[in-house]
């Protein structure tokens, strides 16, 4: 039997790893070829500007506010004075998903208009899940991830109100990825186990013969 334990941890551990690497990519947007840059763009092939405006800024523009080799990124808060909020056209069904992105602050937004002690809020949400995060506007573009639950929706971020009326945190390269449901990952976990023990006694009866 102790011989048999450390067998089953480590079987265990690579159960859970499988399962972790069973997540599925189902969307991912950089906005490098989706839309074009424009200020207020509404032609997005992945999204609909639900409220407000929103800035297609990036590499090559008047307005590229981070480091070159960042392509096109969206500017959370266009320039109508009405903070925007970004929403995919795709539904997603039930289930558990992992949303990755990149989130920056204003970066200060052209002729530094954002003062560096002002702070920006964007929220998130995945069908009636919603998530938050709030950066000053000197913060650079950082990865962020969040596992939502969800009974099937859309995916929205949203510029709260309050910014400066024209310049908002710099949003790219979203991912939604599937993860299996839990009940997936217990009968992998089980049927791992069981290979493990059967490989034991497989063993143990060779050894006694």
């Amino acid at each position: 039997m102790k011989r048999l334990l450390p067998g089953l941890v480590v079987v265990s551990a690579l159960a859970w790893s499988q399962a972790s690497q069973a997540s599925t990519v189902v969307f991912e947007d950089n906005f490098n070829t989706t839309t074009t840059q424009s200020l207020n763009q509404f032609v997005f092939t992945n999204w609909t500007v639900t409220s407000g405006s929103v800035d297609v800024i990036g590499d090559g523009g008047p307005y590229a506010f981070l480091p070159s080799g960042n392509g096109n990124y969206v500017d959370l808060n266009g320039s109508t004075g009405q903070p925007g909020q970004l929403t995919t056209k795709m539904d997603f069904a039930a289930g558990s998903y992992l949303v990755s992105f990149q989130l920056a602050g204003s970066q200060g937004g052209s002729g530094n208009v954002d003062p560096a002690d002002h702070t920006t809020t964007i929220a998130f949400s995945l069908g009636g899940s919603s998530q938050s995060i709030t950066l000053d506007p000197t913060d650079p573009l950082s990865t962020y991830s969040f596992w939502f639950t969800t009974s099937g929706g859309k995916l929205s971020f949203t510029d709260l109100s309050g910014g400066n009326p024209n310049v908002g945190n710099l949003l790219d390269n979203v991912s939604v990825s599937a993860v299996p449901e839990p009940s997936t990952w217990a009968m992998m976990i089980l049927g791992f186990l069981g290979v493990g023990v059967l490989a034991y006694r497989r063993r143990s009866e060779v050894l006694a013969a």
